[in-house]
């Protein structure tokens, strides 16, 4: 057997070729990228006569999540491999973009016309230790090492099953990992396999500049957006006091929630950043003289241990003592002008919303507007904020009315930051990469970029999900998570990956010596200490 991605001048070919398939989200290389992927697999003898282990998984949009498959001699236990291979954009290298995929060219280029490098990345550029491009950290050297240790387990006849999990649609929505995630409990069910680690291998982060630290993630932090509808009251601009503006109501939640620290988690010394407005405008669809009277923002909110549940309540909360704000100073405003009606602004959770629709219209219409919606709209947030609109626009009676809302995605919150397995492989990755290569490795209990490894593990005290299901307008329609699935994968998550700088700029790097020789070695002897036991 001819070993094809064991040394560094092999893995670093490997990484070249998967950098250069270009493979941007919702991109057609995204979607060609796992038939070239399977074609790299069947170069290794074992898939040539086991082609069925090379699993293509329908996203249903046209893209795969591939998923290679080595089964033990024996062993039931189970190591599942995680990565994701598209990439974000290429409009950020401007005149450089036809040389973004191409790590040597690219880097070449830097060398002679350093002007789009920071100052750190121009230092790194001198030492000859970086190569650059799309995706060369984000993160197709996570897969070329999972490719490598693939090969070494095949090789070796390791008594474990190796699955290498490799997904589109990471940097968007995650609905790779989602249908790999269904594809994984097949597989478990099928072999009766028992999954004993989840392993990502996405780059580090340095946690200052000119950090060269190795970080070891027990975890990934988590992600959820709580959205507001607005339902005012249309005016005339030349009248604006017989009217309520949409904007206006909004404004007062927007103050209350943005950077609102009550949604700040610790865990040891690790926080999570403060919440921040993703989107926040009105929808009106061009300009006229009427006053606003819907205004949608969407609300990101970091999760360490609370889940959907806990966020709603207290995002509810906030939205209660806004409003209430809100109209107190608008009922002064009104009375100053001379205007003596009442003020009064509903608060309704979608849940709420979409039963008082059905009440009054029956459910059968209700789910009809929905799935017209869902067919005619393709972006998820889109169709979530449509929904709630749509089913306003039924109850207009309601009167100005501030709608809660979840709109997708949800990253969960997972880690195993008190998992005894997990704290012995840390160790040894932390007195490997010492001995073996001086370099320090630290641990961090969340990995701060957002991974799909929020889908492998499942907490069992977490029964929040469902407020997600209840208060996320399409869940179940365009959106999903199959939390079920989830529950019965789940096992120990770790992130072990190589040294990378610049994730999503143009200077995006990764450290040719942590990809093509450390890791992959860290990897391995991680495996055969704690897994394998020789």
């Amino acid at each position: 057997m001819n070993l094809l991605w064991q040394t560094r001048k092999e893995r670093e070919k490997l990484l070249k070729k998967l950098v250069s398939h270009a493979s941007i989200t919702h991109s057609e290389g995204e979607k060609t990228f796992p038939y070239f992927l399977k074609d790299e697999y069947l170069k290794l003898d074992y898939f040539k006569s086991r082609e069925d282990q090379i699993i293509l998984q329908p996203t249903g949009d046209g893209r795969n999540a591939v998923l290679a498959y080595y089964k033990a001699p024996n062993s039931k236990k189970t190591l599942i491999c995680i990565s994701h291979y598209d990439t974000v954009g290429i409009d950020d290298f401007s005149e450089y973009k036809m040389h973004a995929f191409e790590m040597d060219k690219l880097t070449e280029i830097f060398k002679e016309n350093d002007k789009y490098l920071s100052e750190d990345a121009k230092e790194d550029i001198k030492t000859g230790n970086y190569l650059f491009g799309r995706g060369s950290m984000d993160m197709k050297p996570g897969l070329m090492i999972h490719m490598s240790t693939l090969e070494k387990a095949i090789y070796e006849s390791w008594d474990i099953n190796i699955i290498v999990v490799s997904v589109p649609d990471e940097e968007v929505g995650s609905l790779g990992m989602l249908k790999a995630v269904e594809k994984l409990n097949q597989l478990r069910k099928e072999d009766q396999l028992e999954f004993e680690l989840h392993l990502n291998s996405e780059p580090t982060f340095s946690q200052a500049e000119k950090d060269s630290n190795h970080y070891i993630y027990s975890g990934t932090i988590g992600k959820i957006m709580p959205s507001v509808l607005c339902y005012g009251k249309e005016t005339h601009v030349g009248q604006p006091t017989q009217g309520l503006s949409s904007n206006y109501i909004q404004s007062f939640i927007n103050k209350e929630m943005e950077y609102n620290p009550t949604f700040k988690e610790e865990y040891k010394e690790e926080t999570t950043p403060l919440p921040v407005s993703l989107m926040s405008r009105d929808i009106k669809e061009h300009y006229d003289v009427q006053t606003p009277f819907r205004t949608v923002a969407l609300y990101n909110i970091f999760l360490f241990n609370k889940n959907a549940e806990d966020v709603f309540k207290t995002f509810n909360n906030i939205v209660e003592k806004a409003v209430k704000e809100c109209e107190e100073i608008y009922q002064n405003i009104i009375k100053n002008e001379g205007q003596s009606r009442k003020i009064n602004i509903n608060i309704m959770t979608f849940k709420e919303l979409k039963l008082t629709a059905i009440e009054e219209f029956g459910e059968a219409h209700v789910n009809l507007i929905i799935e017209q919606i869902i067919n005619q709209i393709s972006d998820e947030r889109a169709q979530a904020i449509e929904i709630a609109d749509q089913l306003m626009h039924m109850l207009k009676n309601l009167g100005p009315t501030v709608i809660t809302f979840f709109a997708p995605p949800y990253y969960p919150a997972a880690h195993s930051s008190e998992d005894s397995f997990i704290d012995e492989i840390v160790e040894t990755v932390s007195q490997k990469s010492l001995e073996q290569f001086d370099r320090t490795s630290k641990r961090q209990y969340f990995f701060n970029g957002i991974s799909d490894l929020s889908y492998a593990k499942y907490r069992q005290d977490d029964d929040g999900f469902e407020s997600y299901i209840e208060q996320t307008p399409n869940f179940n329609q365009s959106y999903f998570i199959p939390f079920h699935d989830i529950k019965e994968i789940s096992a120990p998550v770790l992130n072990i990956g190589p040294i990378g700088k610049d994730a999503h700029q143009v200077t995006e790097r990764i450290h040719t010596k942590s990809a093509f020789e450390e890791i992959p070695y860290l990897i391995e002897h991680v495996i055969k200490k704690h897994l394998l036991k020789y």
